[in-house]
């Protein structure tokens, strides 16, 4: 006869001498569940073989990194933007027909695209200024900040407390005591370190500062490494500055110098310029900027036709990916990719074949030293791949490359925040200027070519030569680099 006590003592001792193992199931079949939703296949794939190989592991790192969304509290706020969108429309008529551009169908069909997902639409009689020398650019910012009249607005990722911080923050205590407004926003985990100081010193002039998603906040967020990653610089509504480059010396900070490229603009443009900040500055603040000195009247002269693309997981439609891509479908000459951190998803790897199959000459120029250790392996990854396609790669040296910008032939130009990595395309917030002009695109060949006479080309024999542990580490990386 069977005894039932002794059985379900039995049970329970093995329950229990397996309560790790069995617990660790469980969380493997609710991740099987969660995992997926909303999620490309690739991605899903690698969690869940994490959570069914290490599941204890798994499940810390997913509350922290695996939910690429804001908390409820910052969506309600993110809901209220179409509306704040709306009213500064009305405003300024920045959508008006008469400054629409007449585009060919390729860059009317890309404009269209890209005001979709960016709300934004294609505007003329804008004139755009590239900037190429670090401070240079910071000389050029702080003029403007010194002529301004009425208000300064500022956001930038990485803001430091250092000799180029020093001098900005100077200008906008100088401005502030003619009476200009002066805001700032600064992410709190690119700017970390310094946010305390530059809070009390601007503060303390009756500057008035905030951290975009303070690191108190990010603790009760889905995601605690979501960032704004957006340089944006707008001065009394009519002058405006956006690109790659942030408020820092990184060689005062261990780093390399970088090179950057930002642009100065005026006309149209820095309406959707100051658009962004406003409604980054309301879901800080839940303020809504609305004096009508914000928004002068539009300066409908002459120009080049551009729209700015704001991305992030605010705008959850899409990334600059969809953007990139479609450009690429259109190229019918050459398509030049200069980005620190070259990432791809599968989008833009079909688009780099498609082109390199119709006879499109495709370069990448990226940094021959990539200063973060797990995206530089993941993306040397693809270099086989991309050389074998027959694209070109080449290597900048010796400054730590970090400007952002692609070109497609001679006439299409995406330049700003943005690098071409899955971070950029579906966590960070971005902004990106899109400009359809030959002019321009010809400017941003002649610093394409400054980059490439301090560029090495890679091989493709040369590199598929790398020792076997290089290629292990890389594709473990480039594993690790989709669970986002």
């Amino acid at each position: 006869m069977i005894d039932i006590g002794s059985v379900i003592d039995g049970t329970f001792a093995w329950v229990w001498d397996h309560l790790l193992a069995i617990i660790g199931w469980i969380i493997a079949m609710i991740a099987f569940v969660v995992v997926p939703f909303r999620r490309p296949p690739a991605e899903a794939r690698n969690w869940l073989l994490i959570f069914f190989a290490l599941p204890w592991v798994a499940l810390p790192i997913y509350w922290l990194i695996g939910r690429p969304r804001y908390a409820k509290q910052r969506r309600e706020r993110v809901a209220d933007l179409p509306g704040i969108l709306e009213r500064i429309a009305r405003k300024t008529g920045f959508d008006q027909a008469q400054i629409t551009p007449n585009l060919c169908e390729d860059n009317h069909s890309l404009a269209n695209l890209a005001h979709g997902l960016g709300q934004f639409p294609a505007v003329d009689g804008n004139r755009i200024e590239l900037l190429g020398d670090y401070h240079g650019t910071i000389d050029r910012i702080i003029a403007d900040i010194d002529r301004a009249r009425h208000h300064v607005n500022v956001e930038f990722y990485i803001f430091k407390s250092d000799r180029v911080g020093d001098r900005l923050m100077a200008a906008l205590e100088r401005a502030n005591t003619r009476g200009v407004t002066c805001r700032v926003l600064l992410d709190a985990l690119g700017s970390y370190g310094s946010v305390a100081s530059i809070k009390h010193r601007l503060e303390a002039a009756g500057i008035e500062v905030h951290d975009i998603l303070p690191l108190r906040r990010r603790l009760s967020s889905s995601r605690v490494d979501l960032r704004n990653h957006r340089k944006i610089v707008v001065v009394d509504g009519r002058v405006g500055y956006t690109g790659s480059q942030n408020i820092w010396a990184p060689e005062d900070h261990g780093r390399q110098a970088n090179r950057e490229l930002a642009v100065r603009v005026t006309g149209p443009l820095v309406v959707q310029l100051q658009a962004i900040f406003v409604c980054d500055w309301y879901l800080e603040t839940l303020e809504e900027l609305a004096e009508d000195a914000m928004f002068p009247p539009l300066d409908r002269g002459t120009g080049l036709a551009a729209q700015i693309i704001a991305t992030g997981p605010d705008n959850p439609v899409g990334g600059m990916d969809l953007i990139v891509a479609q450009a690429m479908h259109n190229a019918s000459e050459e398509i030049v990719i200069v980005t620190p951190y070259f990432v791809p998803n599968d989008s833009l790897l079909t688009a780099i074949r498609g082109a390199v199959l119709r006879g499109v000459r495709v370069r990448l120029i990226t940094a021959a030293k990539c200063d973060q250790y797990l995206a530089g392996l993941a993306q040397r990854s693809y270099y086989e791949e991309i050389l074998s396609l027959g694209a070109e790669i080449h290597l900048f040296g010796p400054e730590f490359l970090h400007a952002k910008h692609s070109r497609v032939d001679h006439e299409v130009a995406i330049l700003g925040s943005s690098n071409m990595d899955m971070r950029s395309f579906e966590l960070n917030a971005e902004i990106d200027l899109l400009c359809y002009d030959e002019a321009f695109a010809k400017d941003l060949q002649q610093v394409e070519n400054g980059y490439l006479e301090r560029s090495t080309p890679l091989s493709c024999d040369e590199w598929k030569h790398r020792p076997l542990m290089h290629k292990v580490l890389e594709n473990a990386a480039r594993m690790m680099s989709e669970l986002i």
